[in-house]
């Protein structure tokens, strides 16, 4: 079985892959930003709910514990960028 380290390679990459598809439907410019990330959080739904049934978990636990990655991840992100785009202290 895969190691700590591996898997967190693993999600990375599967990260990157998606975060690629996305950054190429938005420089195409026919996909509103916001129909990108709810395609992404529906893909997302569909793909827990099918791993609940394959593994036999419940998928409402299953659907519960996924629903809380993107909130941190979104948290983590939305503080970073508040933090980047903050005006610096002593410039104004």
């Amino acid at each position: 079985m895969a190691d700590e380290q591996d898997l967190q390679r693993q999600r990375q990459a599967a990260v990157e892959a998606f975060r690629e598809t996305a950054v190429r439907l938005l420089r195409a410019g026919e996909t509103h930003p916001q129909l990108i990330v709810l395609a992404a959080a529906q893909a997302a739904g569909e793909m827990g709910a099918g791993l609940a049934v394959a593994g036999g978990d419940d998928l409402e636990a299953v659907l519960a514990d996924l629903a809380a990655i993107p909130r941190h991840a979104g948290r983590e992100h939305g503080e970073a960028l508040e933090v980047a785009v903050a005006p610096a202290a002593g410039s104004a």
